[in-house]
């Protein structure tokens, strides 16, 4: 919620080509963090969920792994930013990208996550982004006060992960103090498979900055850069669910009936959240737009109509392959689903964006998303091919359908964006309540 509201802000006193550019040194930025943890924090928070105590043993070498691969990160990072031509973008790769690589080393998240320790893990969250939004409020009022972005991030990252780090010693998590070099084979091969996904799923995700650039300018980079952070933001509302159960389908890997209804409750929540607010995006997207990213952001509309479908594709693919397939320490048909992905997402973007524009940076973003889940839900076991078919996926899509035609026939007379908002609310939530109210007492009534 603070991130949503510190976006508004900062689209509006950056203005469309600043904030396109700042996505820009974002972008570059995952990409070279790959290179700083290659899948090592993945693998280790994967084994820690699945193991507890077993898992921790691997903490030393990791932390040792990192500290190495950052290095090595560095020098590329100082490199590429040697051959951007302006000055201003140098400097924010540089001051961003060698910060990053420093904080990310002291961030203990993922071993808070792993242990369910969500709570303290909330907490953290709460307080490292609201450091990180005064920051923004106080110091940054015109696109020259850029620099304040990667200050304020990365001062209050490492508040939090230090406190982090902190709190896991305080409740017991003692890792040992032994580095073991000749463990190193055995975490860097599978680890490498994950660094190999994390890549896929930057070239299908983020690639499209770098070519929406290339091809069409800065100010068509700004607009796509806020379409794309906007569903981002609301996907993170959908895949809420899916942080919380990730360690639970790792403990229950082995467990074809615990597997199968931590999966498919899954699999509801996140089609009643993500079909409606599909539906919507699409049905207002002409009064949305101009709310939240300002006037100067209209030919987004448009835009954002194509792209409110990632809101599926993307959450289907966080759960099938990003939840699923991960947690059952599936490496191999991970790194292949997102493979698929990025394989289509970088031709895709290199044939739409030149010949449809935008339209067609939208149309990729959408179907990349598209193809990690179609090829994370073939490799899945067979026991999980029919999550879908639960009836309440029908009951949230037929109330999604009959909330958009609300939606429109209100907004077609009344011009007032919450007034339209709140009749969608009204209308899914009066249309599907009762057949949810009666599924989620089933749930936590089930042993």
């Amino acid at each position: 919620m603070i991130s949503s509201l510190t976006f508004p802000y900062l689209v509006r006193h950056l203005g469309v080509e600043m904030y396109g550019l700042w996505s820009y040194v974002v972008a570059l930025c995952a990409f070279l963090n790959i290179v700083a943890d290659p899948g090592l924090t993945s693998y280790a928070s994967q084994q820690v969920a699945a193991q507890r105590e077993g898992g921790i043993d691997l903490v030393p070498d990791v932390i040792a792994l990192r500290v190495l691969f950052s290095a090595i990160a560095a020098i590329v990072l100082l490199a590429v930013a040697s051959f951007e031509v302006r000055s201003d973008i140098r400097h924010l790769l540089r001051l961003y990208g060698v910060g990053l690589l420093i904080v990310n080393l002291l961030t203990g998240d993922a071993f808070l996550t792993a242990l369910e320790m969500f709570h303290i893990r909330s907490l953290l969250v709460i307080s490292q982004q609201a450091i990180y939004a005064l920051g923004i409020f106080a110091f940054v009022h015109t696109p020259k006060d850029v620099i304040w972005l990667p200050i304020s991030i990365l001062g209050s990252s490492v508040v939090s992960g230090l406190v982090g780090w902190c709190i896991l010693w305080g409740h017991g998590f003692r890792p040992p103090r032994i580095v073991r070099p000749r463990r190193w084979k055995r975490i860097v091969v599978p680890s490498g498979h994950y660094a190999l996904s994390t890549l896929m799923s930057n070239l299908y995700h983020r690639s499209g900055h770098i070519v929406v650039r290339w091809f069409l300018g800065d100010h068509a980079l700004g607009l796509y850069a806020a379409a794309v952070r906007l569903l981002d933001l609301l996907r993170s509302f959908v895949i809420i669910v899916l942080q919380v159960l990730n360690p639970r389908m790792a403990l229950f890997a082995k467990s074809e009936a615990g597997l199968n209804r931590v999966t498919r409750f899954a699999v509801v929540v996140i089609a009643l959240v993500s079909l409606p607010l599909t539906a919507g995006l699409i049905s207002t997207a002409h009064l949305v737009v101009p709310l939240v990213l300002g006037p100067h952001f209209l030919e987004d509309v448009s835009l954002m109509k194509i792209m409110a479908f990632f809101l599926i594709t993307a959450s289907a693919a966080s759960l099938t392959t990003g939840s699923i397939l991960y947690s059952m320490g599936r490496h191999r048909a991970y790194l292949a689903s997102t493979a698929g992905g990025a394989a289509a997402g970088v031709i895709l973007y290199l044939t739409l964006i030149p010949t449809m524009g935008l339209a067609g940076a939208g149309l990729a973003f959408v179907l990349a998303e598209f193809v990690v889940a179609a090829i994370g839900y073939a490799l899945l076991p067979p026991a999980l091919h029919n999550l879908w078919k639960d009836p309440i996926v029908g009951v949230a899509l037929a109330s999604s359908l009959l909330m958009a035609v609300a939606v429109r026939i209100v907004s077609a007379y009344v011009p007032q964006v919450f007034v339209v908002v709140a009749t969608g609310v009204f209308v899914y939530v009066g249309s599907c309540g009762w057949f949810v109210r009666k599924w989620f007492i089933e749930q936590f009534a089930a042993p």
